[in-house]
């Protein structure tokens, strides 16, 4: 049986199968209810990127995961990644994500 999982350098492990959010015409309500809904169904890990222009919508639909106490900040991922043009600043690009 293969592992749904993969162990960190820092010791933690993450699932291996994550929800992808990028959408070519993105709808902010539409991603957010897809988070609340992958939630319901296990998922706890979550791609975005900038340039996907989801970040925002899987921020707000996670917080109000953790406000309501369907989870804690504990128990998902979220990876990011770092648009080839924000590599001479990134800890501004950083900034934005976590904003």
């Amino acid at each position: 049986m293969r592992n749904n999982q993969v162990r960190l350098n820092c010791g933690i492990t993450m699932p291996v199968i994550g929800l992808g959010t990028y959408s070519s015409q993105n709808d902010r309500e539409t991603t957010e209810l897809a988070i609340h809904i992958a939630l319901k169904l296990g998922y706890r890990h979550f791609d975005t990127a900038k340039i996907y222009g989801s970040e925002p919508a899987v921020g707000n639909a996670l917080r109000k995961a953790i406000l309501d106490k369907t989870i804690e900040r504990e128990n998902f991922f979220v990876p990011s990644k770092l648009w080839g043009s924000d590599h001479h600043d990134p800890v501004s690009a950083l900034k934005q994500t976590l904003q």
